[in-house]
């Protein structure tokens, strides 16, 4: 009997917000290329577009699967459903397995401080965003029975933590995990769970865990104190590896979970 594996070849994955080689969706993008998976990488400006162009051929260099790039912002349906189209056509297949709802939009501002357009911003990515993905990915993309869903959220949801508009949302995201899982996991066969990560240094954090002059943040040193798996604060490669073990067969009775990926922030108290 072969060694059990979380191999992935013949699948194709869908990561957005996955642009930055620095970022979470870069390396969950990498993480599922080396397993076999043909990855497209999304940005969404035109000034993003060297980063995310670099970021497709290095995988595709260093893993030999096939890449592409899309564009767009993903709180627009009519755009959402353009890239699946775009990704079906690229890779000269007939749907995606894999979808991971990772672009997000944050702004560190006090509640009294945000104004109408930030709010709706961060909602229009982070929660219509996600839903406009999802229903492009299951419909035109067509994804089938054994499809995987992940939302990466955010322990924000859980934990009181700044900023306050960004864990409305991913507190959001939660409850359509919970209710995709039901809905499409008997409708389709298709599995849909959160993962949730700790403090990352990231493009994206950087502002709420590194001061100015570059010392930590009171949050990021609160943070730091309360994991337990080690001595350090997360990586973007911890958040890949919990999405290869979710997005492979064996996860297929694994759904509607929320999981912290935060050295035991959350989960465990």
């Amino acid at each position: 009997m072969p060694a059990d594996t979380l191999s992935l070849a013949g699948k194709t994955a869908l990561v957005t917000g996955s642009g930055r080689e620095n970022g979470i969706g870069a390396a969950i993008a990498r993480a599922l290329a080396r397993n076999g998976a043909s990855v497209a990488i999304h940005h969404v400006s035109e000034a993003s577009k060297a980063r995310a162009s670099k970021v497709a051929a290095d995988i595709h260099k260093e893993f030999g699967t096939k890449t592409t790039v899309v564009q767009g912002g993903v709180e627009k349906f009519e755009t959402a459903q353009n890239m699946v189209e775009q990704i079906l056509k690229d890779f000269g297949v007939d749907h995606i397995d894999i979808l991971v709802n990772n672009a997000a939009a944050s702004c560190n501002l006090p509640l009294l401080e945000v104004g109408q357009d930030q709010l709706e911003y961060e909602f229009a990515v982070n929660v219509f965003g996600v839903i406009y993905l999802t229903q492009a990915v299951v419909g035109v993309g067509r994804m089938p029975q054994g499809g995987r869903i992940v939302n990466i959220g955010s322990i924000a949801s859980k934990v009181l933590v700044p900023p306050p508009v960004y864990g409305a949302t991913k507190a959001a995201v939660d409850a359509l995990t919970t209710l995709w899982a039901g809905e499409l996991g008997k409708s389709h066969g298709i599995t849909v769970n959160t993962l949730a990560p700790g403090p990352v240094p990231t493009d994206l954090s950087k502002d709420i865990l590194v001061a100015p002059d570059g010392s930590p943040t009171a949050l990021q040193i609160a943070m730091y104190q309360q994991t337990r798996a080690a001595n350090r604060l997360g990586s973007p490669e911890d958040l890949a590896d919990a999405t290869l073990l979710l997005v492979s067969e064996k996860s297929r009775w694994i759904t509607a979970q929320f999981i912290s990926v935060s050295g035991g922030i959350t989960g465990t108290m």
